[in-house]
């Protein structure tokens, strides 16, 4: 009950501070402006294919220069160094550190969560723990003395492996062996070599698993912990405070962009799915496939905060890889998209 006041409190101030001072220079400032960004070649990042595809971006005079990373977390030291003005951000063990030692950079917007029916998390164990009884996440206290791949040490993976380890009463610095530095794709391959006994592998290449009979996808993310934050946008400070026009109307594309791929993602939609195949490369019936479960984008635009300082915590107390306490108010700015829904809610320039 606290942790829900406290969102409120703090939701709702934030948005009675930007109603009150940004607003208005939104409103008057369409002049042009650039923006740099981090994306990573996913199909959770279909907000942005989709957003260029229909020229959303040219519609609030935004011209989007595009790097791209195999994971956000590889993004991280462009933005800090200045070569990017936002990115794509998991909420990491590293970026907790990052935040606490005094980042300058905020998550300002949501970048997808782990929705029940619609997140993309799977969690994938082989053939052998099956059969042992690995079918559902209170009974992943099987996991003790196995070999967990993960793509790097305090991510996404790790989080959703380790919290339901702890939750079936092991210790997950302790009890599991973590193997990281593996893309997915490799991780799929390591199932099938045998060299991994469980792993988060998110859809469509979960389905490899069990498509070569490496093991079987036994359950979502979901299952372990609904609606966790998957990532946010992160944007650096210098660039907010000299382009806070650009940031709300980046915020306002990304939203309206969002809600219609998540409608894309329950209708399968064939123009949509044409879209991401092109920018992922990956095949359009893997992608119809993956429907809905493409990664949930809040329709507000903004992230889950509980979801987040949860994990900031289980980093910090639980796997001891945070030293140093992290605030709401040092981790977020939710200006743009508190601004971005009201504007997108007052007149909406994509139609």
């Amino acid at each position: 009950m606290t942790s829900s006041l406290d969102r409120r409190r703090f939701v709702s101030t934030t948005a009675a501070a930007a109603a009150a001072l940004a607003m208005p220079r939104v409103a008057r400032s369409q002049e042009r402006a650039k923006i740099r960004i981090g994306v990573v070649p996913l199909i959770s990042s279909g907000p942005i294919f989709l957003a260029q595809a229909k020229g959303f971006f040219d519609k609030v005079g935004l011209d989007v220069e595009i790097r791209y990373f195999a994971d956000g977390v590889l993004a991280m030291p462009a933005l800090i160094a200045g070569e990017l003005d936002a990115t794509v951000a998991t909420l990491n063990a590293g970026l907790f550190n990052t935040v606490a030692k005094g980042a300058p950079f905020k998550l300002v917007l949501d970048r997808g969560s782990e929705k029940p029916g619609s997140g993309s998390m799977t969690i994938a164990a082989s053939n052998e723990l099956v059969k042992a009884g690995m079918t559902a996440p209170d009974k992943m206290a099987l996991l003790k003395g196995k070999k967990v791949a993960i793509q790097a040490p305090g991510g996404i993976d790790q989080y959703l492996l380790g919290l339901g380890a702890r939750r079936a009463g092991l210790d997950p610095r302790t009890d599991v062996e973590w193997s990281s530095g593996l893309a997915y794709p490799d991780i799929v391959k390591a199932m099938g070599a045998g060299q991994a006994d469980a792993a988060n592998v998110p859809v469509p290449l979960g389905f490899l698993v069990e498509k070569n009979n490496f093991g079987k996808l036994v359950f979502s993310g979901w299952d372990i912990e609904p609606n966790t934050q998957l990532a946010c946008w992160a944007m650096s400070q210098k660039y907010l405070q000299s382009n806070k026009s650009a940031a709300v109307r980046f915020a306002m594309v990304h939203t309206h962009a969002g809600r219609l791929y998540n409608k894309a993602a329950a209708a399968k939609d064939p123009d949509v799915i044409r879209i991401i195949s092109e920018a992922t490369k990956v095949p359009p019936p893997l992608i119809e496939a993956a429907a809905p479960r493409w990664t949930w984008f809040n329709e507000n635009g903004q992230p889950n905060i509980e979801s987040c300082m949860a994990q900031g915590t289980f980093w910090t107390e639980q796997m001891k890889l945070v030293s140093g306490s992290v605030t709401k108010e040092q981790l977020f700015d939710l200006s743009p998209a508190m601004e971005a829904e009201a504007q997108l809610a007052s007149k909406n320039p994509f139609g």
